[in-house]
């Protein structure tokens, strides 16, 4: 009897269609594309500020009448975001993991030992740099938490990332990305 419901089982499996077929990565494409025409203007943004710290930003303001005329750099907007950097670093965020209510304490305890461990082996302290540096020129940054699977000979574990603007996608309009109905990171 067993074997009759295993055999009838694994054929309404095989029956089923797939949880994401054809259909479905091309209802995805069509939404990434809207997503990438609604954050048009954000990107040409985050690219200007980038020409800007790199003191690139005459081509952006070069008409044909100001063509000849003197480019002067200057390096104050560079000596403002490092200064501003090394603020940033010198608040490191620490962790204080508190109980919600009196029967969390010893959970609370628990995680504030493991915690920095974890932090620290993801090199924490040098994610939020680059993510500083992200915020610092372009008025905001993301921080990735993904599951890795193969960290720690296999048992996996959790992995801090710095990510860029440009690779990721959210409904236009929206201004937590928490909110939107989907989200995409290339």
């Amino acid at each position: 009897l067993d074997a009759e419901n295993n055999s009838t089982k694994n054929e309404s499996i095989q029956q089923q269609k797939p949880v994401i077929g054809t259909d479905e990565i091309r209802k995805a494409m069509e939404t990434l594309r809207k997503y990438k025409a609604g954050k048009a203007r954000l990107e040409d943004k985050i690219v200007k500020n980038e020409e800007w710290w790199r003191i690139r930003h005459w081509e952006q303001m070069q008409t044909p009448d100001t063509k000849d005329d003197p480019k002067p750099a200057s390096g104050w907007l560079f000596n403002v975001i490092v200064s501003k950097h090394a603020d940033f670093m010198d608040s490191f965020p620490d962790n204080d993991i508190l109980p919600r209510e009196p029967g969390d304490i010893d959970e609370a305890k628990r995680l504030s030992s493991v915690v920095p461990v974890v932090m620290d082996q993801n090199g924490y302290r040098s994610v939020y740099s680059d993510e500083v540096w992200y915020k610092l020129k372009q008025g905001t940054g993301v921080f990735g938490v993904f599951w890795e699977q193969g960290k720690l000979n296999g048992l996996g574990d959790v992995t801090i990332k710095s990510m860029d603007l440009l690779s990721l996608f959210w409904e236009p309009g929206v201004k937590d990305i928490q909110k939107s109905k989907n989200f995409f990171s290339i």
